[in-house]
């Protein structure tokens, strides 16, 4: 059922930001602390500790993604080594790819580090569903936002 509710959701995203382009990615939206960029980033770096959990414990994109794309963090934070757009878009569906032949593996074995109090990957990966939908609802709406602005984005 986790491997079902994960294909659904990255499917859902794939398909909310498969039009959205790179100058749409990056804009950001007056009242918004993020842009439609660092959301898909969050949710792949996110997803990947709550997955993979710890370098090593399998996490191969945290220290390629974490430091741009961590809570609390946000466009203005970027130095320029980011991955661009596309290149996240590629990341995710890759991603899946890896969480699909890594859940039975990581199932029931308790995490080096607990994450937000949760300190086995079973609960971590069910919350990474729940983040992953509310970031597609934020993504989608941004989306939305931006395409009804009238600034030539």
């Amino acid at each position: 059922m986790i491997e079902k509710q994960f294909q659904v959701s990255y499917n859902m995203l794939s398909n909310i930001i498969k039009d959205v382009d790179e100058k749409q990615a990056d804009f950001q939206l007056e009242l918004a602390k993020n842009n439609i960029k660092w959301q898909l980033g969050h949710v792949i770096m996110a997803n990947e500790a709550f997955v993979f959990g710890s370098e090593e414990e399998g996490n191969v994109l945290g220290e390629k993604l974490g430091e741009s794309f961590s809570p609390g963090m946000s466009p203005q934070d970027f130095t320029g080594v980011e991955p661009t757009f596309q290149e996240l878009k590629d990341i995710l569906m890759q991603q899946l790819e890896r969480i699909l032949n890594a859940l039975d593996d990581k199932m029931g074995q308790t995490r080096k580090q607990p994450v937000a109090g949760m300190a086995t990957f079973d609960e971590t990966i069910s919350f990474a569903i729940t983040h992953t939908n509310y970031h597609i609802g934020q993504i989608n709406l941004m989306k939305n936002m931006l395409m009804n602005l009238d600034q030539g984005v």
